[in-house]
């Protein structure tokens, strides 16, 4: 598989120091949707998930860290596997301090033949907690219910302090298997154990599919939303200006995208990295609003792929992650299209964020 090959603007506010591809081995061949959170030591944890000696249809979910701003990683160690499942992050790292992590985590089954974007027939999920950095993990807590059917806590830069003390995380679920999509937001509150409320509706019609939500707040103090649309393959994006106990009507944001990641850059702008769903222009791109929302332009790509990749189910790149490492650069991770010889990669990058000179 060719290595990494981002290509941004020469205007992009964000600049590639290096690309890598990371944890690379022959013998574990699919290695996809990881997940970053920072330690105040810089130190980083990725969760992600692996699959190894099995049919593409199982995985185990993992972690590492690295010490050196991501230049090398540790051996990744299981946190999660059962035979016959699926094990991936449904929520990913959630760190409210470096005492109290929360990895949200499941596992689904896959059946392909079902047809559309999600051919699940089961599904769990569930959170675990370290109080030490990331070193140990608890058994996993009651399963997560928030929708009547599938529920994923889905908001890559989850979770979001509030000005009562509450976090609000971006979250994701069904009507049916399959059917009806929301987007929406839910709250944790530590005086109730962290527990999640009912999710608040950011996006929901019967003749569309909503999710792959994420959340950033403006410098301003309004929360953005920007929300995949299934039907379509468009954005939409939606403001609240009450700490997300109400949203405003969604909007196309004018790219088409999924796996959305929202970071507030040193300027104020907010730049989106996604899945591109335009068939020309395979890969993860990067488009930035400088506006809150209202005008995005597209910056480029993290991850360029060949036009003619194969593009369904099981086989998609995607699912971003970036985060500041010092006061200027950016650790971001993705993983590759499937390729002829069923190999997914993670790509790793450093970013420079100039748009604050």
């Amino acid at each position: 598989m060719p290595g990494p090959n981002p290509d941004l603007h020469a205007d992009s506010p964000l600049e590639v120091i290096e690309a890598r591809t990371i944890l690379r081995d022959d013998a574990i061949p699919r290695r996809k949707a990881a997940s970053l959170t920072r330690l105040d030591s810089g130190r980083l944890l990725m969760a992600f998930s692996q699959s190894a000696g099995r049919t593409s249809l199982e995985s185990s979910l993992v972690l590492s860290h690295s010490d050196d701003s991501g230049h090398t990683w540790s051996e990744p160690r299981t946190v999660h596997d059962v035979p016959g499942w699926s094990c991936i992050h449904m929520g990913g790292l959630a760190r409210f301090s470096d005492d109290f992590i929360r990895l949200i985590l499941g596992r689904v089954k896959i059946d392909h033949s079902l047809g559309g974007d999600e051919p699940f027939t089961d599904w769990y999920i569930a959170s675990i907690d370290s109080r030490d950095g990331g070193e140990t993990w608890t058994e996993p807590g009651p399963e997560i219910d928030l929708f009547p059917y599938w529920t994923e806590m889905y908001g890559a830069s989850n979770p979001h302090p509030l000005s009562d003390g509450r976090f609000l995380f971006a979250a994701m679920g069904t009507m049916g298997r399959d059917q009806q999509w929301h987007s929406g937001v839910t709250f944790c509150d530590p005086a109730d154990d962290y527990s999640f409320s009912q999710p608040v509706t950011i996006a929901n019609d019967p003749e569309r599919n909503y999710s792959d939500t994420d959340v950033v707040r403006l410098g301003d103090g309004r929360l953005l939303a920007v929300v995949r649309e299934h039907v379509l393959r468009k954005t939409v994006f939606s403001h609240s200006e009450d700490e997300g106990r109400t949203w405003s009507p969604i909007r196309y944001t004018g790219f088409k995208g999924s796996n959305l990641k929202l970071l507030r850059l040193l300027s104020g702008a907010v730049a989106c990295a996604y899945r591109d769903e335009e068939p020309k222009r395979r890969g993860v791109s990067l488009s930035i609003t400088k506006d809150g929302g209202e005008t995005w332009d597209w910056a480029g790509q993290l991850y360029a792929a060949d036009p003619s990749t194969a593009h369904r189910p099981g086989s998609l790149c995607g699912y971003p992650d970036m985060l500041y490492t010092s006061d200027d650069e950016i650790a971001a991770v993705l993983h590759t299209y499937t390729d002829e010889s069923d190999r997914v990669d993670l790509h790793f990058l450093r970013l420079r964020d100039r748009s604050g000179s």
